[in-house]
């Protein structure tokens, strides 16, 4: 049988055996390449070569670096102190949890670890302010998606490279514009179904007094200001900066080492690694051409970049936007570009798009947070019940998916410039 399409096969069974038996995708892709390799007698160099270093030491470096700022309780402290900025507008704390969802995932550690930190303190704060925790905990995770795409993301890195690879410039900054606006217009959708403007007054929180940032924490706060502009003026290497950065703070006493590399989602690493290592033998065999002659038979130039976004969403709900998603559909764009005339940066934007905004079911890591973190709260299965909680969450991502396709249909992201 044709290698392409074998391994095509190979790369659907490692994403069903990852889901079905909570396996990690990457690693069963590794498996997979190593059996192609035996069968097709491959060249190992070759299979080896679907290893990206350059991605590893900027996924690593950068996750090594908000391990330590994390871990020292900077990020926390500066959350605190951006919410406390409303004042007695407690209405707008989830716009707020955007805004601060935003900027700890653009300035350096991606979606992963935001997605876990924002939750944890949203809903605590959401609750004794008397806004609706879910909400909050949605909006502001809504924010941290719109972060995803910042040049000095662990995440943009991905997208670059897989762009770079199909002759295209790899500027991730027209695409986290077109994430931003939608996770928006849907963080303005549940502002609306959940009511947020109406704040249980019966609720009396004490105003926390914040302490001060310490000396470790302003050297973090300096680390993250020389990180963004190395990177973004300096055209510093964002994954080598990171390791500059941490470890000048492990040496001056802002961290703990072994925490910090405990910390590293090396899972997630793992999943974008392996998946790439299985990736390079379909693009090497012929089957990301398989791929693109089937979803020509499915598509228009209208329609590409609706059906497009559509499946990213879908099989986010099953897989990692991250891991998995974008590197099995972007090197498709190219190719369904010159076939059906469609803008390729256009499909990598709903892609990027697709595979992020609709990741709240309760199967995905970020529906699985929040229910977990309102869970916690004091009479929670009476105020939120978790079937409930359940539904509601399916219900965000399939309203993000369905503004998506369609902003998508009429032609938003082409406005927006992408």
């Amino acid at each position: 049988m044709n290698l392409g399409l074998v391994s095509l096969i190979l790369l659907l069974a490692a994403i069903v055996i990852g889901f079905a038996r909570n396996c990690n995708v990457g690693i069963l892709s590794i498996a997979f390449a190593m059996l192609l390799g035996v069968v097709y007698k491959l060249n190992v160099s070759d299979i080896i070569a679907g290893f990206s270093s350059s991605l590893f030491i900027q996924m690593v470096g950068i996750t090594y670096l908000f391990a330590i700022i994390n871990g020292n309780g900077t990020l926390e402290l500066l959350a605190k102190k951006m919410v406390g900025l409303v004042g007695k507008h407690t209405h707008l704390i989830p716009f707020v949890m955007f805004a601060l969802g935003f900027i700890i995932c653009a300035v350096g550690p991606g979606a992963i670890p935001s997605l876990a930190i924002v939750p944890v303190i949203a809903i605590p704060v959401a609750i004794s302010a008397g806004v609706n925790p879910i909400m909050t905990a949605v909006i502001g995770d809504l924010g941290v998606m719109s972060g995803r795409m910042s040049p000095l993301t662990p995440e943009s890195a991905v997208v670059r490279e897989l762009m770079k690879e199909q002759g295209m410039k790899g500027n991730t900054l027209p695409i986290m514009l077109s994430l931003t606006i939608t996770a928006l217009v849907v963080a303005v959708l549940v502002y609306v179904y959940y009511k947020g403007w109406q704040v249980d007054t019966s609720v009396h929180g004490k105003q926390e007094k914040l302490p001060k940032f310490n000396v470790h924490q302003w050297l973090s706060l300096l680390g993250l200001l020389v990180l963004a502009v190395g990177a973004l003026f300096l055209s510093w290497n964002v994954g080598l900066t990171g390791f500059l950065v941490g470890s000048v703070l492990i040496i001056l006493g802002s961290g703990e080492e072994k925490k910090a590399v405990s910390a590293i989602p090396w899972n997630v690493i793992l999943m974008v690694m392996g998946v790439g290592i299985l990736m390079n033998i379909i693009s090497l065999s012929g089957g990301i051409d398989i791929m693109v002659g089937a979803l020509e038979k499915v598509m228009s130039q209208r329609t590409a970049s609706m059906i497009m976004a559509v499946a990213a969403g879908i099989m986010s709900f099953f897989s990692s936007g991250l891991g998995v998603v974008f590197p099995t559909l972007i090197p498709t764009a190219s190719g369904l570009s010159a076939s059906l005339g469609v803008d390729a940066v256009q499909m990598v934007a709903v892609i990027v798009i697709g595979g992020t905004v609709s990741g709240f079911t309760p199967i995905s890591t970020t529906g699985a947070l929040i229910m977990a973190g309102v869970a916690q709260q004091e009479n929670a299965e009476e105020r939120f019940p978790q079937n409930r909680l359940f539904v509601e969450l399916f219900a965000v991502s399939f309203i993000a998916l369905a503004v998506l396709a369609l902003f998508a249909f009429i032609g938003v992201y082409g406005w927006i410039g992408v």
